[in-house]
């Protein structure tokens, strides 16, 4: 499964508009809602605020991952969060988490979330990935990069 097939201009949120952890949480599931692939976020927003207190969400290094399995949904969903100035997530490293990933999984498929993490973490940490889109001024070109880094990922992959 590719990143882009699952961030999209539609589930691209650039920049976030949250200062805090739990109103970025509830940003994130308000524009999945706005979009249309969710009717309510009360309940997903109680589930998942309960698992980060037991889990915890950002996993340093400025990047943060929530994830939840939903009724709603028939396949997972994947919404990107990017903050230029950083989100205060109380990180184990306590630097601000710039990008935050929500991913929903249908509940049929309760695990994909698993192997779209692991992608986006190699994409993340590749290099200056990070600074790069922090320097984007554009959902387009934070796309771009994304689709750019997964083709030469994909083409390494293959040799």
């Amino acid at each position: 499964m590719k990143l882009i097939e699952k961030i999209k201009k539609n589930t691209l949120i650039f920049p976030i508009n949250s200062e805090e952890k739990l109103t970025t949480m509830q940003e994130l599931l308000n524009h999945l809602l706005a979009e249309g692939f969710l009717t309510a976020t009360t309940k997903l927003f109680s589930f998942i605020d309960n698992h980060d207190k037991m889990i915890g969400s950002a996993v340093g290094r400025g990047v943060a991952f929530h994830h939840s399995c939903s009724t709603e949904v028939n396949e997972m969903i994947a919404v990107l969060g990017i903050s230029k100035t950083g989100v205060d997530y109380q990180s184990p490293d306590r630097q601000n988490v710039h990008f935050v990933l929500l991913i929903l999984d249908s509940i049929n498929e309760p695990n994909l979330h698993r192997k779209f993490i692991h992608r986006f973490q190699k994409f993340i940490n590749k290099g200056d990935m990070k600074t790069k889109i922090l320097d984007c001024e554009s959902k387009d070109e934070i796309l771009s990069l994304i689709d750019n880094w997964e083709n030469d990922y994909l083409e390494n992959v293959n040799i």
